[in-house]
């Protein structure tokens, strides 16, 4: 009769909380203990949250089958796997759905099975019942068989999650049934940006920031949270997403990268970065132009060169390339400039204010027009287009202001009419 016969390892970590989130902040970050440290520990005595016993059986009812998500939409993480790592990655997905307290695995290897934790989390937004932390016990058999019980930490009690689960839905439910029908792809999501910037605060100190509950529910949360609500409601509509992470500088803010996550979405087969977090107008908070705008539309749909200015990613994380800009926002409102065009600039800005607009923006293709169409735009062209707004509204005098944006090669001017 074979017998286990050693206790190899125990190992306590956090995976992948994103407290920072690109912006100016203290960041809190708990690493893993690492591999070697643990291997000569022996087994010690935690101090441990303690559930119910009767976990699993609470949530029955929700895990009698799979839910019609897992297997629905194309999972960027799982596909990068072999198929070795494909069926652990199932067992610790399954596992984390079913609610349960001990995940039975055919490996030893730590630092795989973290690995492919943190795969299954960024891959399904839906777990919002388990933190990304969780213990490892690794085991030998007198037979020569080797197994890890892999034992993911709870946020919420199973009864908990039943009931932020169907507030969860209800308001995804709203969401999608108020999208309009027959909209493109790139349409979608825009959609999705606007009412995630739109019904989010941006709160370090938030609830469940980590999870969709913090987004959906609360309506308080940071990159981690909004980025899987992101996730979730482009899958929904049909729309590849996928959870990144990584690390971010904001310009002018923060002197060294801190943690933050965003997105990859793909529409038209084409791959762009989508940072919905950064697309919150509340840098301006406090100034003359807080309360005249309420999405920035910076970073919807980005190439790989724009994004990697202020964004790197963490190490172990390819994506595919991202080289396009046909479907960002300046390039699909006529804003995106490759030469130097200043009459078609000053025609923009004389559109502009006949429309009554309270802003029109300017994007470059390269850091050396920017300069240039910044210089024509600061000297010449915003003041004659200045001197028709006083004209057209009959005005005594005219204000507007810039903004410039450097890493993003953009300028945009807000115009004041009263």
């Amino acid at each position: 009769m074979s017998k286990k016969i050693v206790v190899l390892t125990l190992l306590i970590s956090v995976f992948i909380l994103l407290w920072g989130c690109g912006v100016p902040a203290e960041v809190v970050a708990r690493r893993p203990a690492s591999d070697e440290a643990v291997s000569k520990a022996t087994v010690p005595v935690v101090d441990e949250v303690t559930y119910e016993a009767t976990y699993e059986e609470e949530v029955d009812a929700l895990t009698e089958e799979l839910p019609y998500f897992i297997g629905a939409f194309e999972k960027f993480f799982y596909h990068q796997l072999d198929e070795e790592e494909r069926v652990i990655y199932r067992a610790l997905r399954d596992g984390v759905w079913r609610g349960d307290e001990e995940i039975q695995l055919e490996t030893d290897d730590i630092e795989k099975i973290h690995r492919l934790y943190r795969w299954v989390l960024f891959d399904y937004p839906e777990f919002f019942w388990v933190t990304g932390a969780g213990r490892t016990t690794v085991s030998r058999w007198s037979d020569g068989r080797v197994y890890a019980s892999f034992e993911p930490e709870f946020g919420h009690t199973a009864e908990a999650r039943i009931t932020m689960q169907a507030e969860i839905d209800a308001a995804v439910d709203a969401f999608l049934t108020s999208v309009e029908p027959g909209l493109s792809e790139y349409e979608l999501v825009r959609v999705v940006y606007e009412y995630l910037i739109r019904t989010t605060v941006y709160d370090l100190d938030a609830p469940d920031h980590q999870n969709i509950y913090s987004v959906f529910v609360n309506r308080e949360s940071v990159c981690a949270g909004i980025s899987k609500a992101a996730q979730l409601l482009l899958e929904r509509l049909g729309i590849f997403a996928t959870y990144v992470v990584g690390d971010a500088y904001v310009p002018g803010t923060s002197t060294e990268p801190i943690a933050h996550a965003w997105n990859l979405v793909r529409i038209y087969g084409v791959y762009y970065h989508l940072d919905v977090t950064w697309g919150s107008p509340g840098f301006l908070e406090g100034s003359t132009l807080a309360d005249r705008i309420d999405v920035v539309y910076d970073y919807l749909l980005l190439n790989d060169e724009l994004i990697f200015r202020t964004h790197t990613l963490d190490e172990g994380i390819t994506l595919p390339p991202a080289t396009s800009l046909a479907h960002n926002f300046f390039v699909m409102k006529g804003m995106f400039y490759e030469t130097h065009e200043p009459e078609r600039a000053l025609d923009a800005m004389n559109t502009s204010i006949l429309n009554g607009d309270d802003w029109i923006a300017f994007k470059f293709s390269t850091p050396e027009l920017f300069e240039s169409m910044r210089t024509a735009i600061l000297e010449d062209l915003a003041p004659q287009a200045a001197r028709n707004l006083a004209e057209w509204y009959d005005l005594e005098s005219v204000r507007y202001y810039f903004l410039y944006k450097e890493n993003l090669n953009k300028i945009t001017i807000y115009w004041v009419y009263g």
